[in-house]
């Protein structure tokens, strides 16, 4: 038996001196297998000593996810208030009026169902970057105030003259947009100076 055992590893030997490249390629993958280890090793020793930040995948994933959902309701929302003013101000029909209407009401509606989950996402994601104190304080009343101006020119369009009623909607893209460069920083990485 131990014959056998010793002819079936000369075959194995001898398998290996007829293909160099076989070999070349099993030595190479235990050095890429035992580099991997050396530099997790350092790595993990690194973590433990605090020289390099650990990296929570988890975490970050779900900022991501919370990041990407509010910048998506707030964009939404923006879009759909210079949508209605633009069509106001190229005298759209009223069914475009009143499609675009709808949906900036259904985006409002959307952003303030979940403007407390806001809030606190932004405390729990980004702590002590006065971003939610931001949010609250200047973001969310200067939707509030375009939504009312929004609202004012709606129900007041008809009685109001074609310059004033150019002149009332350009002023409210005026208000967004000052409220999406106030959203743009907030979204920006860097903490807000109190």
């Amino acid at each position: 038996m131990d014959k056998s055992e010793k002819s079936q590893v000369d075959v194995l030997i001898g398998f290996f001196r007829n293909n160099k490249l076989t070999a070349t390629l099993i030595v190479f993958g235990l050095f890429i297998v035992s580099f991997s280890e050396v530099m997790e090793s350092g790595e993990n020793t690194l973590r433990r000593i605090g020289l390099i930040k650990t990296f929570n995948i988890e975490q970050d994933t779900k900022r991501g996810e919370f990041s990407s959902q509010i910048l998506e309701n707030a964009w939404n929302r923006i879009f759909w208030v210079n949508v209605y003013t633009t069509r106001i101000k190229l005298g759209a029909s009223k069914e475009e009026l009143d499609e675009a209407w709808i949906k900036y009401i259904n985006s409002s509606e959307l952003w303030s169902s979940k403007i407390m989950t806001y809030y606190i996402g932004l405390e729990q994601y980004y702590p002590n970057s006065g971003k939610s104190d931001r949010l609250e304080r200047e973001i969310q009343p200067g939707f509030i105030e375009v939504g009312n101006l929004l609202r004012e020119l709606r129900y007041s369009k008809d009685s109001l003259s074609n310059s004033t009623t150019i002149r009332k909607a350009n002023y409210i893209q005026y208000k967004i947009d000052s409220v999406q460069h106030m959203f743009y920083t907030l979204i920006d990485r860097k903490p807000f100076k109190n």
